[in-house]
C-alpha cells in the first residue's frame, strides 16, 4: 500500500509504505463536504480516479487516527495528481495542515467499503 502526503512545508509530496492500515469510518462535516465537492469537480475533469473516500484511518493498532483521502485509480500513483489534490486541500485548510492520500489496491478498497461509501465514483469507468 502506498500513501502520499503533503508535508507542512508544501514541498513535493513524499511517498511512504505503510505495513498495516485500519479504516475507522467516514470523515464528514461542513468543511469536509466542501472539500469533497471541490474534489468531485476535479476528479470529473481528471478522469483517472475511479472512486474516492474521505476516511479516518490508523496506520497501526496503536496509532492515532488521521484523515486520509483514499483513492482507487486507473493508473499508478502520480505525483502530479497528488500535488494538485494537495493544492485544493491547502487552499481550504492552509499549508500548516496535511492530508494523507492513499492509493488502494482491490483488497484494501473492499475493506474500506465495510466502513465507508465513496463520495466519488466515476460513472464512465466505475464497475
Amino acid at each position: 500500500m502506498m500513501s502520499w502526503f503533503k508535508s507542512k512545508s508544501m514541498r513535493d509530496p513524499d511517498k511512504i509504505q505503510v505495513p498495516k492500515l485500519r479504516f475507522l469510518g467516514d470523515q464528514d462535516g461542513v468543511p469536509e463536504r466542501e472539500l469533497k465537492d471541490r474534489l468531485v469537480k476535479f476528479f470529473q475533469c481528471d478522469q483517472t480516479i475511479l472512486r474516492a473516500c474521505l476516511v479516518r484511518v490508523a496506520y497501526s493498532d496503536v496509532s492515532s487516527p488521521v484523515v486520509g483521502l483514499c483513492l482507487h485509480s486507473e493508473f499508478d500513483p502520480d505525483r502530479g495528481l497528488v500535488s494538485k489534490i494537495g493544492k485544493i486541500f491547502a487552499s481550504m485548510f492552509g499549508s500548516h495542515e496535511h492530508l494523507d492520500i492513499i492509493f488502494l489496491d482491490d483488497k484494501q478498497e473492499y475493506e474500506l467499503g465495510k466502513v465507508c461509501s465513496p463520495f466519488f465514483g466515476n460513472p464512465k469507468r466505475d464497475g
